[in-house]
């Protein structure tokens, strides 16, 4: 019972009583032991609910009830284990920061996100990653359908050293906030490869100073998610002290709010061009992230013509989950709707490693289904890890939902195995990431 004591912070007699009360201790021993038996995963990856199924789920389900109300009584200021209904940070003013990469964690990870699409074509994607040793992780893309495409000369690599400390900013790149969970800055100036429309490529001088705004209250994945499908994940894995505490050691704190980013973006020889975007920038922190434990995941953003922003996916991390559904959707008023449950199963899709280009998801959220179609417009590859261990499809997508159409970022991950080409450069003898 140790393990799931660390899980939920309480002493042992408190959990068992909580328990007993609800469920009774018998039941709740039976959870345990009947947990350890297998049921034979999906292409020897995912795993599937066995006939204990339902004890599991509904034995977590009362865990995350135990850390909920940790949550409500937690003191001002306190910081501890988060994830799995336990926040963070008690203000969005600690959270909506650089965070600190602990000296005790060589894998630790502060990262931002930001995409956007639009009606008209026009893609942004753009992310650091702050690691140990001044390395950032570092994507930049712009799409202007008429144009091209232009990225950073250092893709698909993604390995830049930092430009200064604790800031969000490589490569020319630099990302900060402005006010939290409200405004954000995007700045560059430096070269980019342009691809044009014909297949032609040169490098060219950018800048831009772009600003991104908030249109929806942000989602945290610490507490928002649908319960069941966090009980749905966590029930089909097999039970053991390893797998909770290897839970435990890789959460990572994220969250996501849909937001515009809207300026100039001035391209030596060619002019300015506006920039108008819709679409998600997340935030993820905590002391372990290894690209190497990800199998897959497959995740959409989706900025819709009435207003509603959906996030819609799914992740496969052997190491902890191998079907964990992530997502949600905002209403224009601000009426959240968690999803409860997909049809997507990633050993049906795209598993050879060959990303569909339209491809049809299902899901509930709230009370409400959605039927998702999208097509992908253009799909620029990059890669995680200094040794290259995740590749992933930067996929530039129109979409329908519900009939309704939109546009937006559909980002699929695949472990990848052929190691860092020799062309690049070197890992550096301190750098774990």
């Amino acid at each position: 019972m140790e393990w799931l004591t660390s899980l939920v912070d309480l002493p042992a007699e408190t959990l068992v009583k909580y328990l007993a009360g609800t469920v009774g201790v018998a039941l709740f021993g039976s959870a345990v032991a009947f947990a350890l038996i297998p049921s034979p995963p999906k292409i020897g990856v995912y795993s599937q609910p066995n006939k204990w199924y339902y004890l599991k789920y509904w034995t977590f389900f009362l865990l995350l009830k135990v850390r909920q109300r940790q949550n409500s009584r937690r003191a001002k200021g306190e910081r501890g284990d988060a994830g799995y209904g336990k926040r963070s940070r008690n203000s969005v003013e600690d959270m909506d920061r650089i965070q600190e990469l602990p000296k005790e964690h060589p894998k630790a990870v502060d990262a931002v996100y930001f995409n956007g699409g639009s009606k008209d074509g026009c893609y942004f994607v753009g992310a650091t990653a702050r690691r140990h040793d001044n390395l950032i992780q570092t994507l930049l893309y712009i799409r202007f359908p008429d144009f091209g495409l232009l990225e950073m000369p250092s893709l698909p690599d993604t390995c830049l050293l930092g430009e200064k400390p604790l800031s969000y900013a490589a490569g020319g790149l630099h990302i900060e906030v402005v006010e939290p969970m409200k405004h954000w800055r995007l700045s560059f100036n430096g070269l980019m490869r342009l691809i044009r429309c014909d297949g032609s490529r040169d490098e060219v001088p950018v800048s831009f100073k772009l600003d991104w705004l908030a249109y929806t209250p942000h989602f945290d994945f610490d507490t928002d998610l649908d319960q069941s499908i966090l009980c749905d994940a966590i029930a089909r894995e097999v039970w053991s002290r390893e797998r909770f505490e290897d839970l435990k050691l890789a959460h990572q704190t994220h969250y996501e709010q849909f937001g515009e980013i809207s300026g100039v973006v001035d391209i030596s020889g060619y002019g300015e061009r506006r920039l108008r975007v819709q679409g998600v920038r997340d935030h993820s922190y905590g002391n372990l992230r290894d690209w190497g434990d990800l199998h897959r995941y497959a995740i959409q953003y989706i900025h819709l013509d009435d207003g509603k922003a959906i996030c819609i996916g799914s992740i496969c991390m052997p190491r902890t989950m191998t079907r964990l559904i992530i997502g949600y959707v905002f209403h224009p008023s601000g009426q959240l709707e968690r999803v409860k449950s997909c049809d997507i199963n990633l050993h049906e899709l795209g598993e050879d490693g060959n990303d569909p280009t339209d491809f049809v998801i299902n899901f509930i959220a709230g009370n409400t289904k959605y039927h998702l179609e999208g097509l992908v417009l253009d799909r620029p590859i990059f890669y995680m890890g200094w040794d290259w261990e995740s590749r992933i499809h930067e996929r530039m997508c129109t979409y329908k939902v519900n009939n309704i159409p939109g546009w937006g970022i559909s980002e699929w991950c695949y472990r990848n195995y052929t190691g860092r080409p020799n062309t690049f450069k070197p890992k550096p003898d301190k750098t774990d990431a």
